[in-house]
Parts: structure tokens; C-alpha cells; sequence
């Protein structure tokens, strides 16, 4: 089975704020495009998002089992409760539109007067099944306005995404690896997932992890590198699994912003091409990569 833990709810950005974004963030990477190209791909692709069956046909194309469907909350952008609920809640229709491939989790910026509330009413009322957060709009993950958040996610037993790693046109700092160590020391059963493996912060990342197993990390992003230096990405991959083993390290893609640049078809062919390859010394095992595509996120989602 073929999970991606990592794709966004993206059907109300348009294609000139996508544009912008993914020119910005592709040419940091190496990757060039014109944000002409950008906005046109992103404009067919949100032509039938308010039902995300042809999202659900894209991985068919790729090869993907179940993905799980996230949204951002960010109460910087000045949306009312009444309309994150609305949000949280079409996310929650697409996965009962596709019960069987897509897993929905809510997102509440916890800086809101009633996150608790909005959020329980997230899980219990529309049935989503974990949490995603972006620090980097301005809070903490091991803030007390988050902890209040936390406590719910972990009574109700779900996971939580937080982003991790540096981002142009933010304050990373708040999405530093490090402040997930007092997150998991705070709730060791709450399975916390690092979207991107802390990115360029892994190596911090790792450091958390090697005594805080309830931390995982997702490979969103991690294509770029396979696409322009795979021996690194094998690189990183095996110091990872040498330290803390295989079970930490989650298949994700970022879907669907990073399509337009390199398709979850080519990255989950790139991953599976791991086990076996004797091109160089750094080598994998079938069983491996089978943990990464799916085995782990499996056991995180309790599928």
C-alpha cells in the first residue's frame, strides 16, 4: 500500500497567488519556470477541485492507495470561525465522497479564542480523523495556546502535522525541529509528523527523534533533492535509518503545488527504485522501502 501523508486543500487559491508561490520556491530549488506556465497548470488543475475526483484520478496515475487531505488555518488571513468550519468541512465531504482514499485531518490555528472547541467539533461532528498545523504563521507548537489544542488531539488519540524546516517570506523559527522535543515529551503517545523531515533542519530533526520516537518526519519536498542529487537524498535517507530505523520516515509529496514540477508518478517511481539499486554503496531493502511508501503511515492512521 502506497500512502501520501502530505496534500493540501487547495481548491480557493488562485492560480496567480500559486503562481507566484511555486516560481518563488522553484527557483530556490533549481527548478525554472515562468509563472505564466505555473498559473496555467494550476488553473487546469482546480477546474473540478470542489469534488477532487480528478485528484483521486491523479493517484490512480501515480500509484497512491490513500492520501491524507490537509488545510492550512491561518488566522492571520482573517477568515471567521464560521468559515474554517466550512473549510474543515469540505474537506471532510472529498472523504466522503472517496472514503476510501482520502483521510481528512482539520487544521485550527491554535491562536483562535475557541480552537478547542472549533477543533473537537472538526473531529467529533465531521469525523476527520488528525490535525496539521503551519507554525510558521506566527506560533509556537509548544506554545500554551497550542498545548490546550494538543491535549484534545491527544485524548481523542490523533495524529498531528506540523510543518518543519525554512520557508522564503516567513519566520522559520517557529517551525525549528527543536520545539518539537517538548511536544513530544509533553504527549509521548501523541504521533507528531514533521512534514519534510525538518528539510534542510533534518539533521536537528534527526537529533529529536533518536530520544523521542513519537516524532516521525514526511518526505514532502525531499523530491527536489532526488531530482538533482540522488546520492544525497540516499544519503540522508540511510543516516536516517541507521540511526532510528525505517519506521520514522513517511512517504509525502506536498500535492498538489509540487506536480507541477515533478509528478508523484516520477517520485514514488524514484522511491521505488531504492530497494535493490547496487549502483553505489548506500543500499536498501525491499522491506524498507515498503515501511516508507506506506507500512508507516498505516500504522500511524490505524488503517
Amino acid at each position: 500500500m502506497i500512502i501520501d501523508i502530505h496534500c493540501h486543500h487547495v481548491h480557493d487559491t488562485p492560480p496567480e497567488a500559486a503562481a507566484e508561490y511555486l516560481t518563488g520556491i522553484a527557483g530556490l530549488r533549481g527548478f525554472h519556470k515562468s509563472r505564466e506556465e505555473f498559473a496555467k497548470w494550476w488553473a487546469n488543475y482546480n477546474a473540478d477541485q470542489p469534488t477532487y475526483d480528478a485528484f483521486v484520478g491523479r493517484m490512480d496515475e501515480a500509484g497512491i492507495d490513500k492520501a491524507v487531505l490537509l488545510y492550512s488555518d491561518n488566522i492571520g488571513n482573517g477568515h471567521s470561525d464560521d468559515t474554517l468550519l466550512e473549510i474543515n468541512r469540505h474537506v471532510s465531504q472529498i472523504s466522503e465522497r472517496h472514503p476510501e482514499r482520502i483521510v481528512p485531518f482539520a487544521s485550527v490555528d491554535p491562536r483562535r479564542p475557541e480552537a478547542v472547541e472549533l477543533f473537537r467539533r472538526c473531529i467529533e461532528d465531521y469525523r476527520m480523523r488528525g490535525l496539521k498545523w503551519h507554525p510558521d504563521n506566527g506560533f509556537y507548537p509548544n506554545s500554551e495556546e497550542s498545548f490546550k489544542v494538543l491535549e484534545v488531539a491527544s485524548e481523542l488519540e490523533i495524529p498531528l502535522i506540523t510543518h518543519s524546516g525554512p520557508l522564503p517570506g516567513v519566520r522559520s523559527e517557529y517551525a525549528h525541529p527543536i520545539h518539537l522535543d517538548d511536544v513530544a515529551s509533553s504527549f509521548p503517545k501523541l504521533p507528531i509528523i514533521a512534514a519534510h523531515m525538518g528539510d534542510t533542519w533534518w539533521r536537528e530533526w534527526l537529533a529529536v527523534v533518536q530520544y523521542k520516537r513519537n516524532i516521525y518526519g514526511d518526505l514532502a519536498m525531499w523530491q527536489f533533492t532526488a531530482a538533482r542529487n540522488m546520492t544525497k537524498l540516499k544519503a540522508v535517507l540511510r543516516e536516517v535509518i541507521d540511526s532510528v530505523g525505517c519506521e520514522q520516515i513517511l512517504f509525502g509529496s506536498d500535492a498538489p503545488a509540487f506536480e507541477a514540477i515533478i509528478s508523484n508518478r516520477t517520485w514514488i517511481e524514484t522511491m521505488k527504485s531504492l530497494a535493490g539499486d547496487s549502483s553505489d554503496e548506500i543500499l536498501f531493502t525491499q522491506d524498507e522501502i515498503d515501511a516508507i511508501l506506506g507500512g508507516n503511515a498505516a500504522k500511524i492512521l490505524n488503517l
